[in-house]
């Protein structure tokens, strides 16, 4: 089985122009979300695809799946979001051991609500590497130069920017490997972890990459919401 999983309980708090998620503001009639079901939709290989939905807009979701993706709803299913990043995860990760039996080479995908124009390739490459290597993410090399400051005033140094990648999503993993390297994660390192890849790392366990793309952005700012909005009407 290959699951999908996406992100959608956060609340996008450095959108200054809107009021609620930003994963639900509308871009040419349609939510951002919306967006990135379909796209995820387009790889028929996910068995189901879950999304952990931010609570107060759970009945919202209900019809959008309806309204939108009425011959999909077998594919897709609605379980709460958490506080953080972490327990919407294992939201999901539980929902899915009560729906499903488990096997040795089942695949997860996890994606953000907020990175609507995930490509097919980036999907499929996903999962071919996660089935090879067992955990994996999508980056890109990066283009600027790179600054590590220690206190957020100075240069403390300049790493080589060909040893240095923008993480993106997805992250996908073998799903036995995820569920005991999520069970691993002690409770006080868990408000730390800001990435899903920080799981393994925390866990001592080689994440392999796959080439993401720069149209695979995350919505995260009022210039990210402007810039897709213009890619969406523009196509």
């Amino acid at each position: 089985m290959i699951y999908g999983a996406i992100l959608a309980g956060g609340v996008g708090s450095r959108v200054k122009s809107a009021s609620i998620p930003k994963q639900f503001i509308e871009l040419a009639g349609k939510p951002v979300i919306a967006y990135t079901i379909e796209n995820m939709l387009k790889v028929p290989r996910f068995d189901a695809i879950y999304i952990a939905v931010h609570g107060e807009w759970m009945e919202y979701m209900q019809h959008l799946v309806r309204d939108h993706f009425a011959d999909e709803q077998k594919r897709i299913r609605l379980t709460y979001g958490g506080k953080e990043r972490l327990d919407s995860i294992r939201n999901v990760t539980d929902a899915i051991c009560r729906e499903n039996a488990l096997g040795e080479q089942d695949v997860i995908v996890i994606h953000d609500a907020a990175r609507p124009f995930v490509t097919e390739k980036i999907l499929n490459d996903s999962i071919d590497c996660a089935m090879a290597h067992g955990a994996v993410v999508a980056a890109l090399p990066a283009s600027d130069t790179i600054l590590h400051s220690l206190n957020g005033k100075e240069v403390s140094e300049i790493p080589d920017r060909k040893m240095v990648y923008h993480g993106q999503a997805p992250d996908s993993f073998n799903l036995k490997l995820f569920l005991d390297m999520q069970a691993a994660i002690p409770e006080e390192k868990k408000p730390e972890i800001t990435g899903t890849s920080q799981i393994c790392t925390l866990n001592g366990v080689t994440q392999h990459m796959v080439e993401g793309d720069s149209i695979n952005f995350k919505i995260t700012t009022d210039s990210d919401l402007i810039m897709a909005e213009n890619i969406i009407r523009n196509r």
